[in-house]
């Protein structure tokens, strides 16, 4: 019944799967060149590798294995513990930094960077391995689950569009044969999703071995950012269900739309009467938008400050977005019975 909608999944999986492919290739393309280029621990390597440096190892009591190596010229002196899968602290003094070195703070994911001036020279505290919560992976998956949203968007305009009287003729009720429609496309936006979580972490490996937590609150912000996708592609299909012709311009500036009606509603527009009127003309119609509840926090910190931001969503939002799936999903499907061949 469903035949040509898994065809459509199955083309934006296609798709979904072969970009991320690319960017994966990108991914290990920069980790090289960072390789190459020395980050911080290929330098510790680099190090450590030298036959001319002086390496000891030894056994803490708690069970850690230390390592205290200097290089040749003196110039640098790094310590290595390593805590097996708690991961590794390390603490490099390099005399060459100039004396305006300042101090920096770096968190992403599960790596953590502090540089801290001392005397002459700099001293660089790396511990890797950090607890990460899954939330952030689950929150930049939402963001290509949204995509493929609005790619599946308009199932029912797509019928209208000289394929309704084909529509007509399956042996199925036209609600059953809607709600088929939908069920497919959810499914494949969760796999989307899931797709992009298997790219994030294989990213992550690149880098660093992942330390991965899941929590209550991962569990709330995976269910909202899978509601919110579903929520707006209910919305979608509430807006195109019973059109016939340029459905693709409903789903092409629905992005900028809620956008805009989105940051409208939270600016500050200043005491004019009219700016005024907007500001809360789109405060209230982002009630009924899906972005609405999908909040932006910080994904990684420089000095204390957010650089860089992720979806996710959790509290109260989360059966606001089930409500709105679910009021759109109706409104589409009474509005497709409705339309005539």
């Amino acid at each position: 019944m469903t035949y040509v909608e898994w065809l459509r999944v199955r083309g934006a999986l296609k798709w979904t799967a072969i970009v991320l492919g690319i960017l994966f290739l990108c991914a290990v393309g920069i980790r090289i060149y960072m390789f190459s280029k020395g980050d911080m621990l290929s330098y510790v390597s680099g190090i450590e590798n030298d036959p001319t440096s002086k390496v000891t190892h030894s056994v803490l009591p708690d069970g850690t294995q230390r390592t205290v190596m200097e290089n040749q010229s003196g110039t640098a002196h790094i310590t290595i513990d390593d805590h097996g899968y708690a991961g590794k602290h390390i603490e490099i003094l390099d005399t060459t930094k100039s004396e305006e070195s300042k101090e920096k703070n770096v968190s992403m994911g599960s790596m953590r960077i502090q540089a801290l001036p001392e005397g002459k020279g700099e001293r660089i505290t790396i511990d890797t391995n950090e607890p990460e919560p899954f939330i952030f992976y689950a929150a930049m998956a939402c963001f290509v689950a949204l995509i493929i949203a609005t790619v599946l968007g308009a199932p029912f305009a797509r019928e209208n569009d000289g394929h309704l009287e084909i529509a007509l003729t399956k042996p199925v009720s036209r609600i059953a044969l809607a709600l088929e429609t939908i069920g497919v496309d959810i499914l494949g936006i969760v796999a989307s999703w899931a797709l992009t979580v298997v790219f994030l972490i294989a990213c992550s490996m690149l880098f660093q071995s992942p330390h991965i937590t899941f929590g209550a609150n991962d569990f709330a912000g995976v269910l909202c950012g899978l509601a919110g996708g579903v929520a707006w592609y209910a919305i979608l299909c509430a807006a195109t269900s019973s059109m016939k012709r340029a459905y693709g311009i409903v789903l092409g500036l629905a992005w900028p739309f809620a956008l805009i009606v989105f940051g409208l509603g939270k600016a500050n527009l200043g005491g004019q009467p009219i700016l005024e009127a907007l500001h809360t003309a789109c405060k209230w119609i982002g009630y009924i938008l899906p972005f609405t509840y999908l909040h932006f926090g910080p994904a990684m910190t420089v000095d204390g400050k957010p650089a860089g931001s992720a979806a996710f969503s959790a509290g109260v939002e989360g059966p606001i977005l089930v409500a709105l799936a679910i009021g759109y999903v109706a409104l589409a499907i009474f509005q497709w019975r409705r339309v005539e061949a």
